[in-house]
C-alpha cells in the first residue's frame, strides 16, 4: 500500500478523534519524562509532519497540478467562478473564497521548514541556550506537528460537508499548540530566540492559514449563500488584522505582526484579478490590514 493510498483511507472520524486525542495528550505529553526523550520526540514529531506534508492528494497539491498544465488559467486571468470550468474554490482570480492568497504566498514554508529543521537539530547543542525551554514548548510543538500531520490528512477531495470543517480543526490546532510555544518564544533570549523565531512565524502563518480554510470550507458547500461566504471573507480579513496588531502589541512580538501583513497582502494580491464590489472591498480590508500588522510591529522597535 502506497503512503498516499493510506493516507486517502483514513476516514474523517479516525482524524476527527486523533485531533481529539492529541488535544487532550496535551498536558501529559512531557510529565515526568527525560530531556533525551523530549528531544527525540520533537524530531519524531517534525519528521512525521514533514512526511505527511510531503504525501501527494492534497487540495492544495491538486490546484498546483492543474495549474501547470494549464488547465486552470492564470491568476491574473479575470473569469469569475460561475465559468463552466471552474474546479478549484481556492483559485484566486476565480475561486468562490474571498480569503485565496497569491501563490508566492506560500514561499513563507520554505524558512518555516528550513528553520525548524535548525531547531530540532540546535536542541542537542547546550551553547542554542535551548535546553531551559524544551520542558515548557516540546508538548505543544510536538501536538501542532501532529495537528498538521492530520491536516494533510483532511484537507482532501474526499472531505465533503461537515468533514470538510476537519482540516480547519486540524489547522486551527496547530496555530493553538504554537500558540504556546510563542508564549515562550517571544521572552527568549540570546541564541535561544533565533532558534525559536521560525516556531513563532509558523504560528502567524498557520493563525492566517486557519481562516484561509475555514473560508474556503464555507466556500465548498453550496448549500452557503453567496452573501454567508463574502461575509466569512471580510470577517476574516478583520479578524486576522485584530489577532496581529493584538498579539504583537500584547508581546512585543514583530515577527508574528509581519507574518500576518505576508499573510494579509497575499490576500490582498489574491483579489487583483476579480472586478465584483466584494472582493474589490475584501482588497482593501486586506490591505489595510497588512499596514496596521506592519505598523504594529514597526512599533514594537520604538516603544
Amino acid at each position: 500500500m502506497s503512503l498516499r493510498t493510506a493516507m486517502n483511507s483514513l476516514s474523517p472520524p479516525m482524524v476527527a478523534s486523533a485531533g481529539i486525542g492529541v488535544l487532550a495528550a496535551m498536558p501529559w505529553m512531557s510529565s515526568g519524562v527525560s530531556l533525551a526523550f523530549l528531544q527525540g520526540a520533537n524530531v519524531a514529531a517534525f519528521c512525521a509532519n514533514c512526511l505527511a506534508v510531503s504525501i501527494p492528494g492534497r487540495i492544495d497539491g491538486m490546484q498546483d497540478q492543474e495549474m501547470r498544465p494549464g488547465l486552470l488559467r492564470a491568476d491574473d486571468d479575470p473569469v469569475t467562478y460561475e465559468s463552466p470550468d471552474y474546479t478549484n474554490v481556492y483559485s484566486p482570480s476565480r475561486g468562490r473564497t474571498m480569503v485565496a492568497p497569491s501563490g508566492w504566498a506560500f514561499a513563507i514554508w520554505g524558512p518555516i521548514y528550513a528553520g525548524e529543521a535548525i531547531f530540532t537539530v540546535a536542541q542537542f547543542f547546550p551553547q542554542s541556550g535551548l535546553v531551559i525551554y524544551l520542558p515548557s514548548i516540546s508538548a505543544p510543538f510536538i501536538a501542532a506537528n501532529l495537528f498538521q500531520s492530520l491536516w494533510c490528512a483532511s484537507f482532501r477531495p474526499q472531505y465533503q460537508g461537515w468533514a470538510s470543517y476537519i482540516s480547519v480543526a486540524m489547522l486551527g490546532g496547530t496555530a493553538y499548540s504554537l500558540s504556546q510555544v510563542h508564549a515562550v518564544a517571544f521572552t527568549a533570549t540570546g541564541p535561544a530566540y533565533w532558534f525559536l523565531l521560525p516556531l513563532s512565524i509558523h504560528f502567524g502563518w498557520t493563525t492566517a492559514a486557519t481562516l484561509v480554510n475555514l473560508s474556503g470550507s464555507v466556500a465548498m458547500s453550496p448549500e452557503n449563500s453567496d452573501e454567508a461566504v463574502t461575509a466569512m471573507g471580510h470577517s476574516s480579513a478583520v479578524l486576522a488584522t485584530a489577532l496581529g496588531v493584538g498579539l504583537t502589541l500584547n508581546h512585543a512580538a514583530p515577527v508574528y505582526g509581519l507574518t500576518l501583513a505576508w499573510a494579509l497582502s497575499a490576500c490582498a494580491d489574491g483579489m487583483k484579478s476579480r472586478d465584483a464590489p466584494a472582493a474589490k472591498i475584501m482588497q482593501k480590508l486586506c490591505w489595510t490590514g497588512a499596514l496596521a500588522c506592519a505598523t504594529a510591529a514597526a512599533s514594537t522597535f520604538v516603544l
